[in-house]
């Protein structure tokens, strides 16, 4: 009677670690290239702005990528509304914006380049109306 208790929870534990390590293996939040701008381990810096419509989301982002050792020193809202969340790269660094979108779950097609060096971060997430499906939310 123990054996079928015992055999489905080796099951779900063996999912959870296939899981974890090869469907959705964390994110190393560490920039990848060091150059004069970078110092080694430097954490990659993003700002996370609202601009679904409801309150609280950009906290709840930033807490999330907070946790997975994102630098995030400012969050806010826009006046704007946006359908969709995406990620602006804004130093030409595509490989540390693909790891902010794979941490939060965005899709890459919604990556989107704008440089502007006077903002001093590496990305920018623009959180939209379809928010509930991203991974902080889960």
């Amino acid at each position: 009677m123990m054996i079928v208790p015992l055999a489905l929870l080796v099951v779900v534990l063996g999912y959870a670690v296939l899981e974890r390590n090869l469907f959705r293996p964390s994110v190393n939040s560490q920039v990848e290239r060091t150059d004069m701008y970078v110092k080694a381990g430097e954490h990659i810096q993003v700002n996370v702005v609202n601009a679904c419509g409801v309150n609280g989301v950009a906290l709840k982002f930033t807490e999330f990528l907070r946790a997975r050792k994102f630098d995030v020193p400012e969050y806010g809202t826009e006046k704007t509304m946006e359908r969709f969340s995406k990620v602006i790269d804004r130093i030409g660094d595509p490989v540390s914006a693909q790891k902010i979108a794979y941490a939060l779950g965005i899709s890459a097609e919604r990556i989107e380049t704008e440089v502007d060096s006077s903002l001093y971060l590496r990305a920018t997430v623009v959180i939209g109306e379809d928010y509930l499906t991203l991974r902080p939310m889960q």
